[in-house]
């Protein structure tokens, strides 16, 4: 219902809300022949699921076609619109498409045995992905990222990218302070350690590292049954990750009916992600600064997310020992604990608030066409 009465608003600001796009979602360069083809053609993008698929779309706009196109979290959208002839496109992105791919390959590579021709496979999967995702980005007259890291390698590709917050649309818990007070588990230490697939490349290198290297210096700080780590999320691990996690303190929840209880409920948000060489943003924590949680994190989360600041929002560290001594400081102590919390709370109704990322969205766009109108007038 809230749904319809946002939809009902929009269309009442003048919005006009087209049919769905339904296009064939076989890249062109399909078969050998046909790949062959596209790359003598210099035309790795037509790998991509979506590119050269605008008959589709132009059929949905019903002969119009806008003055500018915006994308955003779809790379198939992005894909589709590439080659659409309008003046201008603009995309609000995360992670890169051959980043992905090359974490995923290299996790795939360590867990399980890849012959010699399988990995030269996968390089040359990678760098025609690589390829091709850079080639439709090129098409773009602005990308906001929202990694940092992400935004700088782009722009050493010669893209006109730019690092812009993630967004959280939920409301910060009007009394996590109180509903913490009443329900935080000390005994044992309860720990959120994954919100999310626990099938996802991020996800994987991060529960690996947590059930291999953070739970073995937990259990020599706090013991044998001192501490519970609550893994939260759909699918299945790895099975060379699942060994790791048959270990007594690692809970796997699955989906649970009130995931907000769960992480107030819990004095510690661990993100073991990003200890690794794949470095991501994470929605993750802006859900627990939504719930003002005491995040304990790797440093390299900020290359992401600059705005993570250890000792203000988050404990960071280095190490997996470094982590391991954060949380087991924080879990003795509260103030430090809600002075974190009260810090991520700021987090979301400031850097990463909707109003403020789509405000800068809209004046980026607005910007860019009237300096383009004016070197066109000259």
């Amino acid at each position: 219902e809230a749904a319809q009465a946002d939809l009902a608003a929009l269309r009442q600001a003048g919005v006009q809300f087209l049919e769905p796009v339904v296009f064939d979602r076989q890249p062109v360069a399909a078969g050998w022949l046909q790949r062959i083809k596209c790359l003598l053609a210099r035309r790795p993008d037509r790998f991509l699921v979506g590119t050269d698929r605008t008959a589709a779309l132009a059929e949905a706009l019903q002969g119009r076609m806008p003055d500018a196109v915006l994308t955003v979290w779809s790379e198939n959208a992005s894909n589709l619109v590439s080659t659409l002839p309008v003046p201008f496109r603009f995309t609000y992105a995360g992670n890169p498409d051959h980043k992905v791919l090359d974490a995923r390959l290299e996790l795939a590579e360590r867990l399980g045995r890849v012959s010699l021709p399988g990995r030269l496979r996968n390089r040359a999967r990678y760098a025609v992905t690589k390829a091709a995702h850079l080639q439709v980005i090129r098409r773009f007259d602005l990308m906001w990222n929202v990694a940092a890291n992400d935004a700088a390698d782009y722009r050493a590709a010669g893209i006109n990218a730019r690092y812009l917050q993630n967004m959280w649309p939920a409301a910060i818990h009007g009394d996590w302070e109180a509903a913490r007070d009443a329900t935080e588990q000390t005994a044992p230490l309860k720990i959120v350690g994954n919100v999310g697939n626990l099938s996802a490349t991020g996800n994987s290198y991060g529960l690996l590292t947590m059930a291999t290297e953070i739970v073995p210096e937990l259990r020599r700080r706090l013991g044998d049954g001192g501490f519970e780590i609550h893994l939260f999320g759909g699918g299945a691990p790895h099975p060379a990750v699942q060994r790791h996690l048959d270990d007594p303190h690692i809970k796997v929840r699955g989906f649970v009916d009130d995931l907000d209880r769960e992480i107030l409920s819990a004095p510690i948000f661990l993100v073991a992600n990003n200890s690794d060489r794949f470095k991501v943003g994470h929605t993750r924590f802006l859900h627990a600064w939504s719930l003002g949680a005491a995040v304990v994190g790797f440093a390299d989360s900020a290359l992401a997310m600059p705005e993570i600041a250890h000792g203000q929002n988050a404990l960071l560290g280095q190490t997996p020992a470094e982590l391991a001594r954060h949380i087991v400081d924080l879990a003795a102590d509260t103030a430090m604990r809600r002075r974190l919390g009260r810090s991520g709370a700021d987090m979301v109704t400031g850097p990463f608030a909707p109003q403020r990322v789509t405000a800068q969205i809209a004046s980026d766009i607005e910007e860019h066409m009237a300096a383009s109108a004016t070197r066109a007038g000259r």
